[in-house]
């Protein structure tokens, strides 16, 4: 397969992920919203919302998948190039470099999760004590704004659940998953710099972790709520207060993390050229 055949494909395959998820959230919310003009029954509503929480995971791993033939095309197209891109792209011939995002990637994802309130662990709460069956599941089928509904809870244990709302698992992973690009690129570019200079200077060490820090927005969150004791207070209470600082991490985040492959990506040139002399 040509590199143009597998671009276009990946292309399609990300575009149908993406307006699938968007055409699916506008019409549930119409569907299911309290001033929808079509009427739904609670069983057909039900239905709808576990269709919609499949859509959402398929969408999901659809546009994974489309964005990495688009990788891998644009790998295959830049070999051997001094673009920027192709510096990006030439990281990651190297398998260990693949397993390195996708662990970052998981290990990132679980940590904002639990920041997020995706999992939740409560110790102070029992859910039995408050007439909810451990283990079960519960839906919320209605009422909200797109992407934020339909809610799916699993409750695992007394104090342990899962709290699935669409927007927001498609956020953690998308954000989990750039995290994890941007970890892997930025230990290729320090191993790399490490093989052409030798030891690194402690310069260099402090600008090495600063770069994984930027590549990892939510662990600023988690230094400002250190910092100011959140920590002591509870699981919940701290996620409450730090939800406010947390938004506004992960706005800021995102075009950071999307930014960041390119900045890296200049060391790496440099660092190659000098390596080359």
């Amino acid at each position: 397969m040509s590199w143009r055949t597998m671009r276009e494909s990946g292309y399609r395959i990300m575009f149908t992920g993406v307006f699938s998820v968007v055409i699916a959230f506008i019409i549930y919310s119409r569907l299911s919203g309290t001033a929808g003009d079509i009427p739904v029954q609670a069983s057909q509503l039900t239905r709808l919302a576990y269709a919609i929480l499949g859509i959402t995971a398929a969408s999901l791993v659809a546009t994974i998948y489309g964005a990495y033939n688009i990788f891998r095309a644009e790998q295959t197209r830049t070999a051997g190039g001094s673009s920027l891109l192709a510096f990006i792209t030439g990281a990651f011939y190297d398998k260990k470099y693949w397993r390195i995002l996708a662990i970052s990637a998981i290990g990132y994802g679980v940590f904002f999760a639990f920041l997020s309130q995706i999992l939740v662990y409560r110790p102070d709460i029992s859910f039995s004590e408050r007439g909810i069956a451990v283990p079960s599941t519960d839906l919320t089928p209605c009422c909200g704004s797109p992407g934020y509904m339909p809610m799916f809870t699993a409750y695992f244990t007394d104090h342990f659940l899962l709290l699935v709302i669409p927007i927001n698992v498609i956020l953690a992973v998308v954000v989990s998953v750039m995290v994890g690009f941007n970890l892997a690129l930025s230990i290729y570019a320090y191993r790399l710099r490490q093989n052409v200079q030798g030891k690194t200077s402690i310069v260099g060490g402090i600008g090495a972790a600063t770069g994984l820090f930027v590549g990892c927005p939510t662990c600023a969150g988690s230094m400002i709520s250190a910092v100011f004791g959140l920590g002591a207070v509870g699981a919940g209470a701290g996620a409450s207060v730090l939800a406010p600082f947390q938004t506004a991490f992960m706005a800021a985040s995102l075009p950071a993390l999307a930014l960041a492959p390119f900045l890296l990506a200049r060391s790496i040139r440099s660092i190659s050229m000098c390596k080359s002399k």
